[in-house]
């Protein structure tokens, strides 16, 4: 029973972090239209940066999760959002194995192999922007 109790909570929380929108910065009354930029030479309008959040992309799509920032940045009241995503390695795994062949008498060969793969998670980032 105090197995399932951990598992449940340990999967809990790192369904809540995985799915955390954190956001720094200033907010605004809330707006309806939010323009998208992947690049910031891309804003011709002068602006200011208002906040920034980050993302993790967890489980759920790209886009899904592009939606998602947009929402929160109509709440937080800004006319733009400069998109960036990177590639976070949060670790490692190793996997070895080997085998051992004995067809021929008084003759043993032996063989292994080792694989090292490193752990990648995408993060969207966000620059919040306000139109001056």
């Amino acid at each position: 029973m105090k197995k399932i109790v951990l598992i449940f909570l340990l999967g809990f929380l790192i369904i809540n972090k995985t799915y955390a929108q954190k956001y720094f910065g200033k907010s605004y009354p809330s707006t309806q239209n939010v323009d998208e930029y992947f690049d910031s030479a891309d804003v011709k309008k002068s602006h200011t940066v208002m906040g920034k959040t980050e993302l993790a992309q967890g489980f759920r799509s790209l886009e899904k999760s592009q939606q998602k920032i947009i929402d929160l940045a109509k709440k937080k009241g800004a006319d733009g959002v400069i998109f960036s995503i990177e590639e976070e390695v949060y670790g490692t795994a190793s996997s070895s194995g080997g085998s051992v062949n004995n067809k021929k008498k008084n003759k043993t060969t032996v063989s292994s192999s080792s694989t090292t793969t490193d752990l990648k998670q995408k993060k969207i980032l966000a620059t919040f922007i306000k139109y001056n």
